[in-house]
């Protein structure tokens, strides 16, 4: 007869069944903890998605800043926003700038963007430029990128004269999904609008009343240069020199009616003298002559020896307004430089020497000494005025004709666009 298993002791299995539902709570609180974690995970992906399209879609607008300002600087370009021989400025193209500076658009018709640029892939970023504003670009998928951003740009009228109100809108896909509120929210795209003033920098602040303004000594040559100025607004002056006289003569000179050549002069004038030649500098064009230099709108040419005709008739093709050589520079083609409609501003780092006939539209500074020669049959004209900060030298058959319509155009209607500081804080939606 087998002996009896002694029984264990309720006691114990009450402990056993104690522990398994501990465990099992344990277990369940880990579930919960970890479900939680999860949960909060997700959130911050989320948000650090969220974070990361909005400051993509910032960048996008900000960028679109600098590309605007650029382009309002810029030369000629075509529908594609490329440099092209055959295109317009992007400034003639949408904004018009009147004789009082005033500021207006030309294209009216337009509710949303007059240009607009995506990032496309490797290739980087594709813009369009129409003519009449109608903004269609799509740019071409990208199987690489999840997120092609892209801003747009329009301008408004501004009630300040020489501003123009730009708006940009950036946004991480297409502006107009980003425009769809419903489908931006279903496809988590973020936008960005970034509103503020641009303003014309005066290329020519203070414009000279005379056809020729010299720093030094002037020399008129034997035939006589013929400087002349009927402006009744300027006096007729024909001359500001920083000497107490000068050689040559007048005769083919002409002033204002009834007034003689020789009685249009202002000799002897402390301001051209005073301070350096950096003053003079700053007494016409407001601003230190590398501050001027290094503005967006101006073209740098380097001729060395060589004429230096070629290169600015190129660099004026292009549709360049402002135009600084440095170093010494020489003119001797037979070339036209500037138009009544287009004035240039010609600013030599150096010594200038003209040769021969050609005909010249704008305002011609020359920050070392001036000559012009032309002993051929044929003019050589300048319609604006010539300012030297050294001494300037003529001989043969010269004219400078002062043409206050000229010097009006380059002052009030040429320069460079710059971003107004602050002034996003004015900007309205």
């Amino acid at each position: 007869m087998k002996p009896e298993r002694p029984q264990r002791p309720p006691r114990t299995r009450e402990l056993g069944a104690s522990t398994l539902v501990l465990v099992m709570v344990l277990f369940f609180v880990m579930a919960m903890v970890a479900a939680f974690s999860n949960r909060n995970l997700v959130f911050e992906q989320r948000i650090g998605s969220n974070y990361y399209r909005a400051a993509l879609a910032q960048e996008a607008a900000e960028a679109g800043a600098e590309w605007v300002l650029g382009a309002l600087n810029g030369d000629l370009v075509d529908a594609a926003c490329q440099p092209a021989a055959a295109g317009q400025r992007f400034r003639d193209i949408h904004l018009g700038i009147a004789a009082d500076r005033s500021i207006s658009r030309k294209i009216l018709n337009v509710n949303w963007e007059v240009a607009a640029c995506a990032r496309n892939g490797g290739q980087g970023w594709q813009c369009d430029c129409p003519a009449n504003g109608a903004v269609t670009l799509v740019p071409a998928a990208d199987p690489n990128a999840q997120i092609q951003p892209m801003f747009g740009t329009r301008f408004a009228v501004s009630p300040r004269p020489g501003v123009v109100r730009v708006t940009v809108q950036g946004c991480t896909d297409l502006l107009a999904n980003c425009r769809n509120l419903a489908r931006a929210a279903t496809n988590n795209l973020a936008q960005n609008t970034l509103q503020f003033d641009a303003a014309l920098v005066s290329a020519l602040k203070t414009p000279p009343a005379s056809p020729l303004t010299v720093r030094g000594t002037v020399d008129l040559g034997n035939v006589g240069l013929g400087l002349h100025n009927t402006h009744p607004e300027t006096g007729g002056l024909l001359m500001q020199t920083g000497q107490a006289e000068y050689r040559g003569s007048l005769d083919r000179s002409s002033s204002t009616p009834g007034t003689p050549a020789g009685s249009a002069l202002i000799r002897d004038d402390a301001s051209l003298r005073r301070g350096t030649t950096d003053d003079m500098f700053r007494l016409f064009f407001g601003m230190a002559p590398q501050t001027y230099r290094q503005q967006a709108a101006m073209r740098e040419l380097r001729c060395g020896n060589s004429d230096c005709s070629a290169a600015l008739s190129q660099a004026i093709a292009a549709g360049a307004d402002l135009v600084w050589v440095d170093g010494p520079a020489s003119l001797s083609s037979n070339v036209q430089l500037g138009s009544a409609t287009r004035p240039i501003v010609l600013v030599v780092n150096g010594a200038l020497q003209l040769q021969g006939p050609m005909l010249l539209n704008g305002l011609v500074y020359v920050r070392g000494d001036a000559s012009w020669s032309n002993g051929s049959g044929q003019p050589a004209r300048l319609i604006g005025a010539l300012l030297s900060e050294g001494d300037m030298v003529a001989s043969g058959t010269v004219d400078i004709a002062y043409d206050a319509g000229t010097l009006s155009t380059i002052s009030n209607q040429r320069g460079s666009f710059v971003r107004v500081p602050g002034s996003w804080m004015d900007a309205t939606q």
